[in-house]
């Protein structure tokens, strides 16, 4: 009798086990696609309505690098062929001054910690709640990336880091990126906190209970040059306000070094401007 009892107790134990594991795999599955859906190319998909292709990929280098990007997915990444494209080369002396544009406004909170490397950058995925008003329209902050060197430069200079926070417009689901530029200097105190935690390799993730508040990361003077433009990695999707931020912060040599070893270079080239207008709101 006992034997029986032992023997019930085993296989229910077993069927337990299984029953777990499936549920963790359905669970990181979706906690995956959770991630990936704020990624550039998902939310042009989003916009689109198109259905993410598992075969469609690209570089930074060689054959799947920028200037095959627009044959790389059939007809889904002809954007990238297009003529408001981006990054740009800002020219300030080109630039126009529009005394009626508004300040960039932001309504951030803090964000629990959640970072994600998806094989082109390391993406911060920010708690909902959070947005910024620029020209009128409230726009959802979605998530931040850094690229190394910077994708746009001005009057041909380029930085060593841009962090782009990505922010969409709940309604039309049209975006606004802000474009911060990081210089090398003296050791960032909010960056410092992540350091020990990015993620290495492609589709690592770090989650932590910690939270921080992004608007730390800024500097205090948000003065930005604003123009239309498109995403900076395939589509390349025309559904982009640029806000690129002058004033620049400070992180040192080891941190700027400790993102490229991880993300190497992978900066767009910069894009005509095609007659398109810089304004700014100084």
């Amino acid at each position: 009798m006992k034997t029986k009892i032992f023997k019930y107790a085993l296989v229910l134990g077993l069927i337990s086990v299984f029953t777990s594991c499936e549920n963790e795999q359905i669970d990181e599955q979706d906690q995956n696609q959770e991630v990936s859906k704020y990624d550039e190319t998902s939310l042009s998909n989003a916009f689109f309505g198109r259905e993410a292709s598992s075969d469609c990929h690209f570089e930074y280098e060689g054959m799947d690098g920028p200037e095959f990007w627009e044959d790389l997915c059939g007809e889904d990444w002809k954007d990238c062929a297009g003529n408001s494209q981006s990054p740009i080369n800002i020219i300030t002396n080109s630039v126009i001054e529009d005394d009626n544009m508004n300040n960039i406004n932001l309504n951030y909170t803090s964000s629990e910690t959640d970072i994600f490397n998806n094989g082109h950058t390391i993406q911060f995925n920010y708690d909902t709640g959070s947005s910024a008003s620029l020209n009128n329209i409230d726009y959802n902050l979605l998530q931040f990336h850094f690229h190394t060197g910077s994708e746009h430069t001005i009057n041909g200079v380029q930085y060593p880091m841009e962090m782009h926070l990505v922010h969409q417009d709940p309604i039309t689901k049209l975006l606004a990126v802000i474009g911060i530029f990081f210089k090398e200097g003296r050791t960032n105190r909010e960056l410092n906190r992540f350091m020990n935690n990015l993620p290495k390799l492609e589709d690592d993730q770090y989650i932590s209970s910690k939270k921080y508040h992004i608007k730390d990361m800024l500097p205090s003077d948000l003065e930005f040059y604003t123009y239309g433009g498109s995403l900076t990695t395939p589509a390349c999707s025309e559904i982009v306000t640029w806000y690129v931020v002058k004033k620049t912060v400070e992180a040192s040599h080891q941190q700027l070094e400790r993102f490229a070893g991880i993300m190497h270079e992978n900066f767009r080239p910069i894009q005509a401007l095609n007659g398109r207008v810089v304004s700014t709101n100084d």
